[in-house]
């Protein structure tokens, strides 16, 4: 069989498209049991996403937090590895995934020049139709080193399409 379904005429894309969603659930706990390569993550911070894995440095708007805390991001979104990929509805449970990233500096981001600019009103009658205004701007990020990524399979449940 060449792969296409003739009664629709479109060509079947998934491999598991024949298997049982148990059985894909049986194959993705084994496989966390099991790892084979590296995890990666989907995380999202303050509304800003990043994919990460572990050793990835990455810049967060300020957290408060001191040099060296150790964080669990619980917002995850997405976790995978080479055989499979964990998707969130719309994060991930606590219970299922646990990113650890550790605090290793906080500095000041970049130097940032807003420019304002306004329509004619009363005050600028005599000086011209437009007013102009250049203000300038730093703010405190902090610098985030993953530690690890954990997958745990005991909350894997099988989810209707």
């Amino acid at each position: 069989s060449s792969g296409i379904n003739a009664e629709y005429g479109h060509r079947e894309t998934r491999s598991h498209s024949n298997m049982e969603a148990s059985e894909i659930v049986n194959a993705v706990t084994r496989d966390i049991e099991q790892p084979v390569g590296e995890h990666f993550a989907v995380i999202s911070i303050r509304g800003r996403q990043w994919k990460v894995s572990v050793n990835d440095v990455i810049q967060s708007d300020n957290m408060g937090l001191e040099i060296g805390t150790v964080v669990t991001l619980d917002k995850v979104l997405l976790v995978g590895s080479v055989n499979y990929s964990l998707i969130g509805r719309p994060i991930l449970p606590p219970s299922t995934v646990k990113v650890t990233a550790q605090v290793i500096e906080k500095s000041r981001g970049p130097y940032l020049r807003v420019y304002n600019q306004g329509k004619a009103s009363r005050r600028t009658f005599f000086w011209g139709k437009t007013w102009h205004k250049m203000t300038f701007h730093e703010s405190m990020t902090t610098m985030l080193r993953i530690q690890g990524i954990e997958v745990f399979a005991g909350d894997l449940q099988e989810v209707d399409s």
